[in-house]
């Protein structure tokens, strides 16, 4: 009985030696971009050292290009900090692009035939005076009245846009203007 109770008494007293000083969500003592795509290296792995910033650093030395650790466990017994973490490094795989972003719906895909675009001899259509009417990407979606056409350039004014609100005259392709309908 006096083992079992020697035993109980030495388990409670290193138990309460070790110390939880709490959780981190993310650490570095590095500087990381927030463009550059990163990936977990190592999951939940133990360092222990004689500081918080010594352990930082030990886990991310332990791995090539680790920038950051996340899910980070702190706990203390007597000098030594112990930290158990993800460590997370540069990705070898180039950050992908995000397609939609960059997507211009005025650039014509390839192998798509010219239906949406006007022909030349619509274009030859247009003429001073003429209502039309625009939807581009700088400009908007509007309608408005040729003052005049230059360099396949057409000077717009009487600007109305998409909400009938009058607008600044503006100069856009003859390509994108389509008469307006009655």
């Amino acid at each position: 009985m006096k083992k079992i109770i020697a035993s109980v008494a030495l388990l409670s007293l290193m138990v309460s030696c070790t110390k939880d000083l709490g959780t981190l969500n993310s650490v570095s003592t590095k500087d990381f971009k927030t463009d550059q795509q990163y990936e977990l290296a190592l999951k939940q792995q133990s360092f222990t050292a004689n500081s918080l910033e010594a352990s930082v650093n030990l886990a991310l030395k332990a791995v090539p290009k680790a920038a950051f650790l996340r899910n980070t466990k702190v706990t203390s017994k007597g000098k030594k900090i112990t930290i158990l973490t993800d460590v997370w490094s540069m990705s070898k795989r180039r950050p992908k692009k995000n397609k939609d972003l960059q997507l211009d719906k005025y650039k014509r895909p390839k192998g798509q035939s010219s239906q949406k675009r006007p022909s030349a001899e619509l274009i030859s259509k247009l003429k001073k005076g003429m209502k039309v009417t625009w939807d581009h990407p700088k400009a908007g979606v509007g309608s408005g009245v040729i003052v005049s056409i230059s360099n396949m350039l057409a000077q717009i004014e009487k600007v109305f846009d998409e909400n009938g609100k009058p607008g600044k005259p503006v100069k856009l392709p003859l390509e994108i203007l389509k008469p307006a309908k009655r």
